[in-house]
């Protein structure tokens, strides 16, 4: 059976998809200055939503622009005692801004599982992410991602190798920015 292969949408599309879902280009950032840059504008065609999502993700170093609603997680820096609060501070940056308070982390041997502990808001939270030192607990980001949210909010997320983006949008829109991200993953 041949399959008609998915019409890629243009950089402008993609801009005006994520805008309509919450997530606007910050600091000016237009459609001009993300195809002036070869390299970017090369990515954006091959890989729709996720180059543009991880463009948005970059912080001052990294040129363009840094969304203060998304971030991205590289999974093989979060395995020790003290990635798991750092990666929980990165988040709420991204998702909870001022709410989040007193995190702490550390390491359960009996159990052989990593602990980390925080409070956002009035709530505190405990998980307990395996232990290991190579590779993030995939089982546990999920739902760390939604847990630094404000209320109103939630996380949609794609992986693209090592790497994780995660965006922070109104709630109503989440299901739809999962959908579009998981409708383009393959390309990552």
């Amino acid at each position: 059976m041949l399959v008609t292969p998915a019409i890629r949408p243009s950089a402008r599309e993609q801009l005006a998809t994520l805008e309509r879902l919450g997530l606007s280009a910050q600091d000016g950032v237009t459609e001009a200055d993300l195809l002036a840059d070869r390299e970017v504008a090369q990515a954006i065609r091959r890989h729709p939503y996720l180059a543009l999502l991880h463009c948005l993700a970059r912080d001052a170093d990294g040129e363009l622009t840094h969304h203060p609603h998304v971030t991205t997680v590289d999974l093989e820096h979060v395995v020790g005692p003290d990635s798991y609060p750092d990666l929980v501070r990165k988040l709420a940056a991204a998702g909870s801004t001022g709410e989040l308070g007193e995190v702490h982390g550390g390491v359960d041997r009996e159990r052989n599982r990593w602990v980390v502990r925080f409070r956002v808001g009035q709530i505190t939270r405990e998980l307990h992410p395996r232990l290991d030192h190579d590779y993030a607990d995939m089982a546990v980001l999920p739902w760390i991602f939604d847990a630094v949210c404000l209320p109103g909010q939630a996380s949609a997320f794609v992986r693209h190798g090592q790497r994780i983006t995660v965006a922070y949008v109104p709630r109503w829109h989440v299901d739809e920015l999962q959908r579009v991200l998981d409708r383009w993953a393959f390309t990552a």
